[in-house]
């Protein structure tokens, strides 16, 4: 029996039907620098949710690195930036005494709570009440070199 030459596009019409299909992880990367008066701001946490807060956009956050640098990749695992206009709060916390961030980051919640960490970036750009003094206007794809400048004077 010879079988039907269209049973054998059924495959490919069903890869094609999976990558159309949106998941997770929104469309949306976001690169830059975090600077505070004019330094990197290192291993701090930089947020970024909707000013808008009935907006259904996701909200997402990185840690910067050494040299102030962070990345936001998309993740199908969660829902991820979208575009929009994003309220950026940053905090970094470091040991009371010693003012350095603690070695292992996942301990950081912990510590806050023990009372052992204090933030030393201004609380207006964390203050969760309030919309940040920085925002971001994000587009689908890469937003590259985005800079996030902090001030504490």
């Amino acid at each position: 029996m010879i079988p039907n030459p269209a049973i054998r596009f059924v495959p490919i019409l069903f890869v094609l039907a999976l990558a159309g299909c949106k998941g997770g992880g929104g469309g949306v990367s976001v690169s830059g620098t975090a600077t505070i008066d004019g330094k990197p701001l290192d291993f701090a946490r930089i947020e970024f949710a909707p000013v808008d807060k009935e907006s259904k956009i996701g909200s997402e956050g990185a840690m910067t690195d050494a040299q102030g640098n962070f990345t936001i990749l998309p993740d199908k695992r969660k829902k991820g930036l979208e575009p929009g206009t994003y309220g950026v709060r940053v905090t970094k916390w470091v040991d009371k005494k010693t003012k350095k961030p603690p070695e292992n980051l996942e301990d950081v919640e912990q510590l806050k709570l023990g009372g052992f960490l204090i933030n030393v970036v201004p609380y207006k750009y964390s203050d969760p009440e309030t919309n940040p003094p920085i925002t971001v206007d994000l587009k689908w794809g890469k937003n590259d070199k985005i800079q996030i400048e902090v001030k504490t004077k």
